[in-house]
């Protein structure tokens, strides 16, 4: 019988299982395992759907498919589950010969311009911001060598030295890593509807892109 190892991420969570089925194909894995998006991953490839399993044959199951691992917006008490999220993409990279990970984690400044940053607030409509940052995500995962994407951008008030956005890029070279998550966190910085508000001794700003900032009108 084919021989799995299933690798299911689920955020915060990552389940992974062994598990042994008939000869089949790879679509029909789905009413075998229960799964409704995943990659099946043999000798450093992704397989097509109407491929066979062989006997006696390793194979990796990925879910989510091989791309977009997360990409969403989490609230303040939210567990972004960083540790497991590492964890999950070395394991998802590995059979298809990845050996790297790249992290960008942005935090809040304590100072701007000589100013003490008392807090951010970051405001998003949830269900836009997160079909922008999979639209991200989604679109540089396409690059050649990488592997997954993973986006995790925070919403609420955070404080300084706070996290505020985490991107993850695994892919097979280095090279590859850091550049993609460059671009990634540009296009998010961007692009994604999340506003933030700067309070600080000096008043409130709204903050766009990099660097400009408006000043908030007093009530």
């Amino acid at each position: 019988m084919p021989r799995l190892r299933v690798l299911h991420y689920d955020f915060p969570r990552l389940i992974v299982e062994e598990k042994s089925v008939p000869v089949t194909s790879v679509e029909k894995l789905e009413g075998l395992l229960g799964l409704r998006d995943y990659s099946v991953v043999c000798c450093s490839r992704v397989l097509a759907e109407d491929e066979e399993l062989e006997e006696n044959k390793e194979y990796f199951v990925l879910s989510p498919r091989v791309g977009v691992l997360v990409a969403r917006v989490i609230g303040p008490g939210e567990n972004p589950g960083l540790e497991t999220l590492y964890r999950a993409m070395a394991l998802r990279a590995a059979p298809l010969g990845g050996g790297a990970l790249v992290s960008f984690t942005g935090f809040v400044k304590g100072y701007v311009a000589g100013n003490r940053v008392d807090k951010l607030v970051y405001e998003a409509y949830r269900e836009l911001a997160d079909k922008k940052l999979y639209e991200i995500a989604e679109k540089y995962s396409g690059v050649p060598g990488v592997i997954d994407i993973a986006i995790l951008h925070r919403v609420g008030e955070l404080g300084p030295g706070d996290y505020t956005v985490h991107i993850l890029v695994s892919s097979r070279t280095r090279h590859e890593a850091f550049h993609t998550a460059a671009l990634v966190l540009e296009e998010v910085k961007h692009r994604a509807p999340i506003y933030k508000l700067e309070e600080r001794s000096d008043g409130a700003y709204w903050v766009l892109g990099d660097g400009i900032r408006i000043r908030k009108d007093k009530e």
